[in-house]
């Protein structure tokens, strides 16, 4: 939410707005009915919640934004496509988006952010979680390169939106592909991920949701 007043000038006239609007409708109460005084004081105010609400502060900070401007590559010969999964990773829904791609002009570059619970979180204790992100990263780097895909990828921070921003200020990307799982169980559709991520980055952002529930998703395949 943007901060309305930012300096001592703001303030006042901020200040001067309100006692004028506040005059009007005292005139439009004594005058008309007092019921319009009311009403129009009321649509006012709910009119500015509704803009502060609806609107962007355009001084808000936007890192992944930042991070891409400064990722920004120049002319290259393929598409860098930027991969953000852990779970969801080997998820027949999410090969099927990236062959979606082919494979002749996309460089793959998938992030698995590590998935911690919160007692190990808490006792820095992650080992087994870095473990099985490792192995399922590289089940998938191997089945994308026999797919033809030039692919590379790391286990990243535990924070999904930090991945991403990390990996867009060192290599830039041209698509983000975001996948998580159905809605009832994603902590990421919980934090708003997604819409952050179209929110601040003028290049796709597509996102794949794979139900492991109805699939049986093989680490080494």
């Amino acid at each position: 939410m943007r901060v309305p007043v930012k300096s001592e000038a703001d303030a006042f006239y901020l200040a001067i707005g309100g006692a004028i609007l506040l005059l009007v409708c005292v005139v439009l109460g004594a005058v008309v009915a007092p019921l319009v005084g009311v009403a129009v004081l009321a649509g006012v105010v709910l009119g500015a919640i509704g803009w502060e609400f609806l609107t962007k502060d355009p001084a808000a900070p936007q890192p992944l934004s930042d991070a891409l401007a400064a990722g920004r590559r120049g002319a290259k010969p393929k598409r860098r496509v930027l991969v953000i999964a852990n779970e969801t990773v080997g998820g027949r829904e999410l090969r099927d988006e990236i062959l979606r791609r082919g494979s002749a002009d996309v460089e793959l570059r998938v992030v698995a952010p590590v998935l911690p619970s919160r007692a190990h979180y808490v006792a820095s204790d992650i080992d087994g979680e870095l473990a099985e992100a490792r192995k399922r990263l590289g089940a998938t780097l191997s089945w994308a390169a026999e797919h033809g895909f030039e692919a590379t990828g790391r286990v990243g921070d535990m924070t999904p939106l930090v991945a991403i921003e990390d990996e867009l200020r060192s290599g830039g990307a041209d698509e983000v592909i975001i996948s998580t799982h159905v809605a009832r169980r994603s902590r990421w559709l919980e934090s708003g991920l997604v819409e952050r991520a179209r929110e601040e980055l003028d290049i796709p952002v597509t996102h794949v949701v794979v139900d492991l529930a109805n699939q049986q998703v093989q680490i080494g395949s």
